[in-house]
């Protein structure tokens, strides 16, 4: 049986076509909070007599998100232009204006000032999250940005 010829230029560039197209969609995965944040609380001052303080370690479930103009150590809280109820989900919008900094989202999480956060970038235009309107308070459903931060 005779080898098939295949130059090597060839299999080198479809081999870097490859890569470079698995890198682009290794990248443009969206976005996700961790579904859950352990958190470690201690208190501040000792405890009233007779009460010892534990911490119980337990892992806060997320609650929803918050969008900055920039890290939220600079306190650029973002406020939806927009919330309209279609039938059992609430939808509330932020548009995005072109910026030079980059945009944040932080994750929340349920009985805990814990957050987590991580830049969106500059390219998003429109930020949605939605809630289920039948739980109270209304429960986060899923949230996106568009275009997608990479």
């Amino acid at each position: 049986m005779a080898l098939a010829y295949f130059p090597t230029n060839a299999a080198l560039a479809a081999l870097l076509t490859t890569i470079c197209i698995s890198s682009v969609y290794a990248t443009s995965a969206p976005i996700q909070c961790p579904a859950r944040l352990p958190v470690s609380q201690t208190v501040d001052r000792p405890a009233p007599d007779g009460w010892r303080p534990y911490d119980s370690q337990k892992a806060h479930p997320l609650i929803g998100v918050s969008f900055w103009s920039g890290p939220p150590d600079q306190l650029g809280m973002l406020a939806p232009s927009s919330g309209v109820k279609r039938r059992d989900t609430l939808i509330d919008t932020w548009p995005l204006a072109a910026a030079e900094t980059d945009y944040w989202v932080s994750c929340e999480y349920f009985d805990t000032a814990a957050i987590v956060a991580r830049p969106l970038g500059t390219a998003a235009r429109t930020c949605t999250v939605r809630y289920d309107a039948k739980r109270t308070p209304p429960k986060m459903i899923d949230w996106e940005c568009k275009p997608p931060a990479r």
